[in-house]
């Protein structure tokens, strides 16, 4: 004897309904599934404080201040 109501749910594409699956549903089937989409929400990443400005080397220093449009 069949079960009237299977606990696993078929998606529609597999079961050849025509309608197209909304995005919140495929989000919802690959959360159950474990892929793509994190199961909750971590928030932001920290991350490192960004410097001011940047860094040139004393090579590239000394050879622009060689070039006469911009030497001192």
């Amino acid at each position: 004897m069949m079960p009237s109501h299977h606990p696993m749910r078929v998606p529609a594409a597999l079961r050849g309904d025509a309608d197209v699956e909304t995005l919140d549903a495929l989000v919802d089937s690959s959360r159950q599934l474990r892929r793509f989409w994190p199961l909750l929400a971590t928030g932001p990443e920290p991350s490192a404080p960004a410097p001011a400005g940047f860094r040139v080397p004393s090579g590239a220093q000394r050879l622009v201040a060689g070039m006469a449009e911009y030497g001192m």
